[in-house]
């Protein structure tokens, strides 16, 4: 038993890491190479490995470790300072084409109307994940434009997660869970003030209490657990756990934990994800889509909402960013389009949320994968040329 599982991380994890480098060296996303990698080991080509508990185990542990490193590699006061462009980019970066991928799926897929919704969130949603990459990868990390991009996409994620968490409620407990999330939201906007932006007595104090932490891995225990406990708390009220994760990892800023900790932190959650969690999250995902002759009928469909939402959105997002972002050069407009379509863990962790749940099958969850796939590689290839 034990052998089994040994050998099955060893063949996923060793084909992933090797098809995401080959993807790197292409100049498309790693993350592109692990959900082939997947494709490729799993029952939608040669059926070597099928999904088991052990794996979905270890998908969810990975899911937990990737959302928490984007909270905290994340500022709050970054994306409140360019609030009002954010929401602004958010609508056409993702309100938008989710309308339009709700309508043909609806009109091409016939899985019903949740199943349906929950595929089009899953291809419609930028992933703060692959943005942030593109984001510094063109050094606009610092840049007004590339802090509205990231603003826009924390926005749409937490608005996704949000959906994700209504979709499968009663209308009373789905505006139940609207209404614990405002409080969710409130509470952790006054303590996230409170510890990382406070008074200079409350910093001192902080900074006092940090030498508790100088065993780092009481430290790293300590961050972990928070992660967790928020994680919980959010999974209790109604609201799915990746949304309490991520605002969890938010938290955890230099002012709370010293800056020292925080950037030995962040770098071993980084080199952790890069090295494991995230090649085994992605690559489970493409093992857990269904075999080729199964979905042969929802090829074209899946094709035609990929292409049309990922123009769609590109067009919009292009005319967008020189209205809102006052962004002039062409070649800019066109970089920006393609960052903000940059898609990969949310989506995709939507699509596996709601497939352990059981609130869509299989065949809607391969779907959302497969469209992933293709959008990741047509707004690569985009930005690519600009």
């Amino acid at each position: 038993m034990v052998l089994n599982i040994i050998i099955e991380i060893l063949v996923v994890l060793s084909v992933s890491i090797i098809m995401g480098e080959l993807f790197e060296q292409l100049k498309f996303p790693s993350v592109v190479g692990y959900l082939i990698a997947g494709l490729m080991i799993g029952p939608f080509i040669f059926n070597f490995i099928q999904n088991n508990s052990e794996l979905q185990a270890l998908s969810s542990l990975s899911l937990f470790f990737i959302i928490f490193l984007l909270g905290i590699e994340m500022k709050t006061e970054s994306v409140i300072k360019y609030l009002k462009p954010s929401i602004k980019m958010s609508t056409t970066g993702f309100i938008l084409p989710l309308v339009l991928s709700t309508l043909l799926s609806v009109v091409l897929l016939h899985f019903g109307l949740r199943q349906d919704f929950i595929v089009s969130l899953s291809i419609a949603v930028p992933s703060i994940s692959i943005v942030s990459v593109l984001v510094m990868r063109y050094r606009l990390a610092r840049d007004p434009k590339g802090i509205t991009i990231i603003g826009s996409v924390v926005i749409t994620d937490v608005i996704a997660f949000l959906l994700l968490g209504i979709t499968y409620k009663t209308a009373l407990n789905a505006i139940l869970v609207v209404i614990y999330f405002i409080i969710f939201l409130m509470v952790f906007l006054n303590v996230d003030k409170i510890l990382n932006r406070g008074s200079k007595k409350l910093r001192m104090r902080l900074t006092k209490s940090r030498k508790i932490l100088k065993s780092e891995h009481f430290g790293y225990a300590m961050i972990i657990i928070i992660g967790l406990l928020i994680g919980g708390i959010s999974q209790l009220i109604g609201i799915n756990y990746i949304i309490g994760v991520f605002f969890a990892g938010l938290i955890i800023h230099e002012g709370l934990i010293g800056r020292t900790l925080f950037r030995k932190v962040r770098k071993t959650i980084k080199r952790m994800n890069d090295g494991f969690f995230i090649p085994l999250f992605f690559s489970i995902a493409g093992i857990n889509v269904a075999s080729f002759h199964s979905l042969e009928g929802f090829l074209p469909a899946i094709l035609a909402i990929s292409l049309a939402v990922i123009t769609f959105s590109i067009v919009l997002n292009y005319f967008s960013s020189g209205r809102i972002m006052k962004i002039k050069k062409k070649p800019w407009k066109i970089k920006t389009s393609a960052i903000i379509n940059g898609r990969g863990a949310v989506g995709i962790a939507i699509a596996t949320v709601a497939f352990e749940i059981g609130v869509i099958t299989n065949s809607a969850y391969s779907i959302a994968i497969l469209a992933t796939i293709i959008i990741s590689i047509v707004a690569t290839s985009l930005l690519r040329n600009a």
